[in-house]
């Protein structure tokens, strides 16, 4: 009788022993689906130009808006009102004004146009142009953006100059009528050269318009150069040409 009562314990403990072993040589079934991975984008974003086309005949408006919005200082009491009607002397105080214009932004003046600005030279930009370390790529003005003359600016982050090692010097423009380029004899394209007092002031950002930094400002004011002639057959191109 003992005997049989030994020899049930054992069978019971042989049982589940070798039940536990089928346990753990069961493999596990993972609920993790590789599809469902999500691989994140560890590459640094291409920083940006800002630019901007004020229409000749979008003035009122303009000085209207950086009239009301600035705030009047005994020590510059002559606010920059765009442009058309800049008092040079005035523009580095009101000019970020001019950034967070909501008319950019609600149809009645051109949208900012972005460029990227490559760090490392290479490759080609959409428009077939060589990219070049810290010079923007070609931007296109499409025809009817507006008509007539426009004052372009070009407002650059620092931080996409080499930290402000960098500054931009010129800028190449010219003109398509469709795919093919607008010749003048021999010259089918400009470069203008830019004004070093404009970009010699720093603006620092704080708004929700554009990213935060601190910006310089470049453009051809108070020469002409950009004060580009826009119509409604031809498409007007720019892009960085030269640095300091």
């Amino acid at each position: 009788m003992n005997f049989k009562i030994i020899a049930f314990i054992f069978g019971c403990v042989i049982l589940t022993a070798s039940c536990k072993k089928d346990e753990i040589n069961t493999p596990a079934m993972s609920n993790t689906s590789t599809k469902n991975i999500i691989k994140l984008d560890t590459a640094p974003a291409i920083p940006k130009a800002y630019i901007f086309i004020e229409p000749t005949s979008k003035y009122s408006m303009v000085s209207q808006y950086l009239r009301d919005s600035t705030i009047k200082s005994p020590l510059f009491p002559r606010p920059f009102l765009g442009f058309n009607g800049v008092d040079g002397g005035a523009i580095q105080y009101n000019f970020l004004n001019y950034v967070d214009m909501p008319h950019w932004y609600d149809g009645r003046l051109p949208a900012i146009i972005e460029a990227e600005i490559p760090q490392q030279s290479g490759g080609l930009d959409a428009y077939g142009n060589a990219k070049s370390q810290y010079i923007f790529t070609t931007v296109k003005i499409p025809k009817n953006t507006t008509i007539g003359t426009a004052w372009v600016s070009i407002f650059i982050p620092v931080k996409a100059m080499g930290n402000d090692a960098k500054r931009l010097r010129a800028v190449y423009t010219y003109e398509k009528l469709g795919n093919t380029l607008v010749t003048n004899g021999s010259v089918s394209g400009f470069t203008r050269n830019l004004d070093q007092v404009i970009s010699g002031y720093t603006y620092t950002y704080k708004g929700t318009r554009i990213p935060k930094g601190t910006y310089r400002l470049y453009g051809t004011y108070p020469s002409s150069g950009l004060r580009a002639i826009l119509t409604e057959t031809k498409d007007f191109y720019m892009v960085g040409n030269a640095l300091l």
